[in-house]
């Protein structure tokens, strides 16, 4: 298993991997996502990965200006995040966005965004895509080359190492991929989704309808 809590039910059930720091006290993940992530670094080393890249970034974090990206979304109504291999942590920055910015922002794959749901696209609803320096750079291009057509800002996160695309506000990280490039844009992605729904909501961060740890279930 893996948990956070020594005492929790996983880990009173199960051998489990268990995460230092204790509870995580802000209502949208944020600590906890990264140790979450740290976890699973420890088995995939454990199962014969290196680990030495992502712990790298880990050790010497990138600090990029999100004032642009932040202005691009500006006067959206939504947002909506997307990628390939990277797509788990477009599902995470959505769904901070919608926690805290209280915006029903959500998450699309690269290829569900491409089938259809295109069509909502437009000036009012923010794109933002993640693009690492693996196989799918190039369909993560195409997505942004046609997201920018429909006259939707977009935003690219790019550890991919290749040309930013026309039109887009662009993120540049190291070439990376896997866990290493997830480590780069997690914090960077975090402060956009916090400074977003500062910018929307008077008291954010603070939960209205919710609770940090759901008991109700």
């Amino acid at each position: 298993g893996l948990t956070l809590e020594s005492s929790s039910f996983l880990a009173k059930t199960a051998p489990s991997l268990v995460g230092a720091g204790g509870t995580e006290l802000a209502f949208a993940a944020t600590r906890s996502l990264t140790v979450t992530f740290a976890l699973h670094l420890a088995i995939f080393a454990a199962l014969g990965q290196d680990p030495a890249p992502a712990l790298s970034v880990l050790r010497a974090p990138e600090t990029l200006d999100i004032q642009p990206a932040l202005a691009a979304l500006a006067n959206v109504a939504t947002v909506v995040t997307s990628g390939r291999r990277l797509q788990g942590i477009a599902e995470a920055l959505a769904l901070g966005l919608t926690e805290l910015s209280r915006r029903p922002c959500f998450s699309l794959e690269g290829g569900q965004l491409r089938h259809g749901p295109m069509e909502m696209l437009g000036a009012s609803i923010g794109v933002v895509l993640f693009r690492g320096n693996d196989a799918t750079a190039g369909l993560v291009t195409a997505m942004a080359v046609s997201a920018v057509e429909t006259g939707a800002p977009v935003i690219i996160f790019d550890g991919s190492g290749e040309e930013p695309v026309p039109g887009c506000v662009t993120l540049r990280f190291k070439p990376e991929t896997g866990l290493a490039a997830i480590f780069q844009m997690l914090p960077v992605a975090q402060s956009l989704m916090i400074a977003f729904a500062d910018e929307r909501v008077e008291n954010a961060g603070t939960p209205v309808r919710s609770t940090k740890i759901t008991r109700s279930e």
